[in-house]
């Protein structure tokens, strides 16, 4: 049985006592959003008279608003005559407020149905709810990018996933523009753009330090945050209204690159979000300074590598001189004595006879060493002629079916190689001949080279016992002529590729890269080299 207003004096202790003890302001309001009582947490929430309350129109005195605010939970409770709640965003006082009505057994004296309406303040729930979902989702995104930043190969690589990996965030977006540059002696250099129109890209491609916003921030080392008017910003008119985020990247005070955003929602970025756009920068710095470090480590090893072959062929070069100039004319001018002494002893004659043959037996197997050592063709007459010696022993000297191709490029024939890269190429294939021969028992035998303008295949294929090559490639010190193949090939800039299955033969691909040029810059980048 509803009761009306005017019947309450006798309940009133009762219910102004329920309305006082809750802790959040409450009224007593009719279907037409007029006040009929309130509590006095009004006075300690909004600083309002509860007495002075009565009768007022609720949207009004509390939203500062002449109709009832949106989402005002009073609107659902009239259509459904039930219970409403929801959270409600109070642009009058700009916080955020539980509202809840409940429908109660009371008539106004106009005999309108009477509403409990409360509202509880929650703008630091609000508040701390959505720092730590932005917590989570920055830690995410963090995670994100120290996992994929490891698997990273080159400089261009990490600022390209550094720049997704933010754009990946609720608060940016992949549809925001952003760029990324690494530093180089020249200045920036753009590596990786996301959204950009093709004159701003072309415009940015390159910039001088202290050019514009992002030269200047990595000319200072210092973050920008600046708002950017599409009406007057010369340079990027085309964009719109927009927050400007430009963050270096640097390790240890050395400024290694830049990357800047262009951020639209404007009233989204805080502290906090510049505090993790810095943290992606430091992670992606110290990715950076690895990759840099580990091609410098690259660069000495190559070096050293280069300059231990270039000892070897040097050794082997005098040794071979020292075998074929003092030690064969030596056994000659031996041999030459003995063919100029005879005796009529027939014994004697068959002891020098015996000896002689001895002499050019250990002649010939001299110049032998001395051709493996430093064959004179190759230095002569170059790869394509030493190769083919090379394979003409095998055919005499073992068993092997032997099929040989040489395939010069038209605009290459007859021309030689660069002298170190002639050098390198022969003792790769004369290692991996090797490797047949003591190892492989096999009856067939393939090379190839193919010589394709800027670039140069050598392929060796035998029919042998194969072997389990990445088990063999782990034991470091069971595989000296594998390792010894893989460091020259790196050294020529090349890549080695060897596949081996047992009983099914092994394949070994060698692949160069080969400037195009004509003869004389072949014989510069020699000399060079």
């Amino acid at each position: 049985m509803m009761q009306k207003m005017e019947d309450l004096p006798s309940l009133e202790p009762n219910w102004r006592e329920v309305l006082d003890s809750l802790p959040f302001y409450a009224f007593l309001v009719d279907s037409r959003h007029h006040i009929w009582a309130a509590n006095t947490a009004v006075k300690r929430a909004l600083g309002l008279d509860p007495e002075k309350l009565v009768g007022a129109y609720c949207p009004t005195v509390i939203h500062g608003c002449e109709n009832p605010v949106a989402n005002c939970p009073l609107a659902e409770a009239l259509q459904n005559g039930q219970a409403a709640e929801r959270e409600v965003f109070d642009m009058h006082s700009e916080r955020w407020l539980n509202a809840a009505v409940y429908p109660l057994n009371l008539l106004s004296s106009k005999g309108e149905r009477i509403y409990l309406h409360f509202a509880r303040d929650i703008t630091e729930v609000k508040k701390t709810a959505s720092e730590l979902s932005q917590t989570l989702e920055h830690q995410r995104a963090m995670s994100g990018l120290l996992n994929k930043i490891q698997y990273c190969h080159d400089s261009a690589q990490i600022i390209q996933v550094l720049i997704d990996q933010v754009l990946c965030l609720s608060w940016t977006g992949m549809s925001v523009k952003a760029l990324g540059f690494l530093k180089t002696e020249h200045g920036l250099q753009m590596v990786i753009q996301r959204n950009v129109d093709p004159a701003m890209t072309e415009r940015c491609r390159s910039l001088a330090m202290g050019e514009c916003c992002c030269g200047r921030v990595a000319e200072t080392g210092r973050t920008l945050v600046c708002f950017n008017s599409g009406d007057n910003d010369t340079k990027h008119n085309r964009i719109g209204d927009h927050q400007h985020i430009i963050l270096p990247i640097s390790h240890e005070g050395s400024l290694l690159g830049v990357y800047a955003l262009y951020l639209y929602n404007l009233d989204k970025f805080d502290n906090s979000r510049l505090r993790f756009l810095e943290s992606a920068a430091d992670v992606a710095a110290v990715a950076l300074a690895t990759e840099r470090a580990r091609q410098k480590a690259k660069r000495i090893q190559k070096m050293y590598v280069d300059q231990l072959i270039s000892s070897q062929e040097d050794e082997r070069k005098s040794v071979a001189r020292e075998l074929q100039e003092h030690v064969c004319q030596s056994l000659s001018a031996i041999l030459l004595e003995t063919q100029v002494r005879s005796s009529e002893d027939p014994t004697i004659n068959y002891i020098r006879e015996h000896y002689e043959t001895q002499l050019k037996g250990l002649i010939e197997e001299v110049r032998l060493i001395a051709g493996k050592l430093r064959p004179t063709v190759l230095d002569d007459y170059g790869f394509e002629s030493a190769l083919s010696r090379l394979i003409k022993e095998l055919r005499e000297h073992t068993q092997l079916e032997i099929d040989y191709q040489f395939i010069p490029s038209p605009n290459w024939a007859g021309r030689r190689l660069p002298g170190p890269l002639e050098v390198g190429l022969y003792r790769v294939a004369v290692d991996a001949l090797n490797n047949v021969l003591s190892h492989a028992s096999a009856s067939r035998l393939s090379v190839v080279v193919v010589w394709q303008s800027s670039r140069l295949m050598l392929l060796i294929e035998d029919d042998g016992c194969g072997f389990d090559y990445p088990s063999v490639r782990q034991n470091i010190s069971g595989c000296p002529g594998l390792i010894a193949m893989e460091e020259r090939v790196a050294s020529l800039g090349g890549e080695l590729n060897i596949e081996s299955r047992l009983q099914e033969g092994t394949t070994v691909r060698v692949e160069i890269e080969i400037a195009q040029a004509n003869e004389p810059n072949l014989l510069r980048i020699a000399d060079e080299s």
